[in-house]
């Protein structure tokens, strides 16, 4: 009887669990969390994405008391490279460029407006030059950016 049974709960428990989504199809890249400053809280991608092989980024937006902030964090840059997003052969305008200080590690974080943000979430043919290199954000990222911006307005 067992020898019977054995079989047949085998398949009915890898077909279960065949149905059932995985864990990281469920999850997502998103997370809120307090701060920086005092009554803020920030909404931003977990896992920084691959732009090239030295640089990866993040996107951020900060809901605050006094309105919001929005920014990309770039991971991997010296503090030296020029950072510009292209439209159309047009530079976005960015906000502010906030580097680590002389001498210390950390991300390099590119504020940039709530229009901007939103340009760079839904096109796909904006460009990052970084230094002499340019490369385009993926797409997942595009995708967490719009999905930040819902989050935090």
């Amino acid at each position: 009887m067992l020898s019977r049974l054995l079989p047949l709960l085998l398949v009915g428990c890898c077909t279960a669990l065949s149905t059932v989504p995985s864990a990281t199809a469920q999850s997502s890249n998103l997370d809120t969390v307090e701060g920086p400053g005092a009554g803020e809280q920030t909404t931003l991608t977990v896992t920084p994405h691959t732009l090239t092989e030295e640089v990866s980024a993040r996107a951020l937006g900060v809901k605050s008391p006094n309105g919001t902030r929005w920014a990309i964090t770039l991971i991997g840059i010296s503090s030296a490279d020029s950072i510009e997003l292209i439209l159309e052969e047009e530079a976005l305008p960015i906000e502010d460029i906030s580097r680590p200080e002389e001498g210390e590690a950390g991300p390099t974080r590119v504020y940039v407006s709530q229009q901007t943000f939103l340009t760079v979430a839904d096109r796909s043919d904006v460009r990052l030059r970084i230094g002499d290199a340019t490369t385009q954000l993926p797409d997942q990222m595009r995708t967490e950016m719009q999905q930040i911006f819902e989050k935090v307005v």
